[in-house]
């Protein structure tokens, strides 16, 4: 039977698991974020009287299916970030139901965390209305 102290323990353990994952898929964003818009920006300096009747419709093509692959991205990446959340939520509150449990000890003040959690909720909405701009502004 395992005691509240090693409970605690395991659970911190998996809060640390689950905020490397945030931290993970956030790193995931910010380079395809950024792969994706350098080549957008590749795309709109190709020189104009260059282009073959192919390479025409290429970059037509090109021109939607980058944005649209930067906002798929986006949320897809930020769906897993959400979960991961989630599961940070449910493993404080399976935390707190432990005689002893001090949420500061498992992960900080409440102040402190949706501090820390404002870059992975932001900076996906950041792309997200940046490639929206692209496409419909």
């Amino acid at each position: 039977m395992e005691t509240d102290h090693e409970a605690l323990e395991s659970i911190r353990r998996r809060l640390d698991h689950e905020d490397n994952l945030v931290n993970q898929r956030l790193s995931w964003i910010l380079t395809s974020q950024a792969f994706l818009l350098t080549g957008y920006a590749i795309l709109l300096n190709a020189p104009i009287d260059l282009r073959s009747p192919m390479h025409v419709r290429q970059y037509g093509l090109l021109m939607w299916l980058i944005p649209l692959t930067g906002i798929v991205t986006v949320l897809l990446i930020w769906l897993a970030i959400l979960g991961a959340l989630i599961a940070m939520r449910d493993l404080r509150a399976c935390a707190a139901a432990h005689p002893g449990f001090d949420s500061i000890n498992i992960q900080g003040r409440p102040l402190t965390r949706w501090l820390g959690l404002s870059a992975p909720l932001l900076v996906p909405a950041v792309f997200l209305s940046t490639w929206l701009v692209i496409i419909f502004g």
